[in-house]
């Protein structure tokens, strides 16, 4: 039997199968003609979850210049959201069990909305209030979005994952860009501000989509099925997925960070072909997102995917270490295996849990890990520079970096059921 057999509609129980609740009841069933619209609600939403926070960086010297921010005080801008997210995951994930996962998600995109705009209407108090606000709210739709690929989406989940983690994506590339052209026409403050139009534009798709009670009745059973099994946080393959999860990050957001950087030290490239070398690197990631959870979810296993991904990051660092004239090459590789590890540690949280609620858990619990990990990315990597002055040492930890991850994957890629292990002891 598949592994993802919890989303097909049906559960073994004494031997024998019965028909489980229908966590498939889409919206779009009690809609005529708006089949659509759930998808559609779920990328808006997966474009605001790295959008606004995207547009800040190539935004730091003009804030700078006008809000006197020193260095450290802008670096600090650019982390407080992936602090964010790992301490507010288990938050996020309470609220969707108290609320429920639309309500909860509505919250989530109503706050972005309103944080995007707070933070270019004031001081440096007001923009550091309202990126800590946008982290919180960024935060709800990281972890519940799972949530709402295994029930609205059980026979896509690797096709709707890969158009979430490519709009996710996506969503920062066009806000990085856009931001800088937009703030020359309009200001800085409007050029900030401008994207909670984008998460308002959201919230209204995502209330138009409806829900259906058959969908609440099922999340409440996992609820109730899912109480007795205790936390997450004791199961081994959880914390390989969250290892997994979190040293994928770290490698793309210190990337993220620092490749031009590299590029213009080690390949001699001016700040404009560097920024190309980094649009390689995002690009390529786009591509990686749609590819990987469709070949997720029809493998038995992920071993060979979690594994071959860590592996070709490790190749991509070890490029730009030894041969950084090939850069191109190793952008696009590092860029294609980081965000196909991306969209595959999402994928694997919901192929590896039966129930939704276990899903939001363990989506909550590798998400408060893994940004935790990934926060540490871009700080250790500008640490390592500084101190050595040189590329070598920074690439060679994140060679490392890839090993963990493919140690983790080879775990997390197991044919397993969080849900059907046995519980350990306390």
């Amino acid at each position: 039997m598949r592994e993802d057999v919890g989303m097909a509609g049906f559960q073994r129980t004494g031997g024998t199968r019965r028909t489980a609740p229908n966590l498939a009841a889409a919206w779009g069933r009690q809609a005529p003609g708006r089949g659509w619209l759930p998808l559609v609600a779920v990328v808006l939403l997966a474009l605001n979850l790295r959008g606004p926070l995207a547009a800040v960086s190539p935004m730091l010297p003009e804030l700078r210049s006008q809000l006197g921010l020193g260095g450290q005080t802008a670096g600090l801008l650019t982390t407080l959201p992936v602090l964010c997210f790992a301490a507010t995951a288990p938050l996020a994930a309470w609220l969707g069990r108290r609320i429920g996962l639309d309500r909860a998600l509505l919250a989530g995109v109503v706050g972005i909305a309103a944080a995007t705009a707070l933070r270019s209407a004031g001081g440096v108090a007001v923009l550091f209030v309202g990126t800590v606000l946008l982290g919180v709210a960024v935060t709800v739709g990281n972890v519940l979005i799972p949530v709402v690929v295994k029930q609205r989406f059980p026979g896509r989940v690797g096709t709707v994952t890969g158009i979430y983690t490519a709009a996710l994506i996506g969503g920062a590339a066009v806000t990085a860009a856009a931001s800088v052209p937009l703030a020359g026409v309009v200001g800085w403050r409007l050029g900030l501000g401008v994207w909670a139009l984008l998460a308002a534009a959201a919230a209204c798709v995502w209330i138009a989509a409806g829900r259906s009670r058959d969908s609440a009745a099922a999340t409440a059973a996992g609820f109730v099925r899912d109480a007795a099994r205790g936390p997450v946080w004791r199961y081994r393959t959880a914390w390989a997925i969250a290892i997994f999860f979190g040293t994928q990050s770290m490698i793309y957001f210190a990337m993220t960070a620092w490749l031009p950087s590299l590029l213009i030290d080690t390949a001699g490239l001016d700040r404009r072909a560097a920024g190309v070398g980094l649009s390689v690197f995002q690009l390529a990631g786009i591509a990686g997102t749609l590819l990987a959870p469709p070949l997720a979810t029809r493998m038995r296993r992920q071993r060979a995917l979690t594994v071959g991904l860590a592996v070709l990051a490790a190749l991509s660092l070890a490029g730009l270490l030894e041969a950084p004239s090939a850069w191109p090459l190793w952008a696009a590789i590092g860029g294609l295996a980081v965000g196909a590890a991306l969209a595959t540690a999402t994928t694997i949280i919901v192929l590896r849990t039966r129930h939704a609620a276990t899903t939001r858990r363990l989506s909550a619990m590798a998400q408060t890990v893994a940004y935790a990990i990934a926060a540490a990315g871009p700080v250790v990597v500008g640490g390592l520079y500084g101190a050595t002055g040189g590329w070598a040492a920074p690439l060679i930890v994140l060679i490392a970096v890839a090993g963990v991850m493919a140690a983790a994957g080879a775990v997390s890629g197991r044919q397993v059921l969080i849900d059907d292990e046995p519980v350990p002891a306390a």
